[in-house]
């Protein structure tokens, strides 16, 4: 059984650890130095702590996993889509130049639905890409420029 991973890339993560190591400190500062906003600091800090936890780990969740007979979605905490290959009504390459090897954008729709969008900026993207068009049928392929 092959299996793909194509996920969201990690330095906008490291980033965001810097930020909420930074904002961590200056709250604490902020609250040792026993000012007269000291409730106002602490609800503050609650907010944007959440706030950038729940980005952190929004990004880390999602990923896509193709294998031989589907593919895998982990779209939010414990959400997952599964897609068969069968299920798989239409495959969109966004591309410049006409062909699907050269494509910027991947939309697959089930039914009407579009389930799934690849972005270049993805880890393994050209790898994805590739997979598709070995698994896929020609038929369920379109290409718009």
């Amino acid at each position: 059984m092959k299996k793909i991973e194509c996920y969201q890339p990690r330095e906008i993560v490291k980033m965001l650890i810097y930020l909420f190591l930074f904002w961590t400190v200056i709250c604490c500062v902020s609250v040792i130095s026993n000012n007269d906003y000291f409730i106002e600091g602490i609800v503050c800090s609650i907010f944007f702590d959440m706030t950038i936890f729940l980005t952190i780990f929004g990004i880390l969740v999602y990923k896509i996993t193709a294998t031989d007979e589907c593919i895998i979605i982990r779209k939010w905490y414990g959400r997952c889509v599964k897609v068969n290959f069968d299920d798989i009504t239409q495959v969109v390459f966004a591309t410049l130049s006409g062909k699907p090897v050269d494509a910027t954008r991947i939309h697959i729709y089930k039914g009407k639905k579009k389930v799934l969008s690849l972005d270049p900026v993805m880890e393994n993207y050209d790898k994805m890409k590739n997979y598709l068009l070995d698994h896929i049928d020609e038929t369920k392929i379109d290409t718009i420029s």
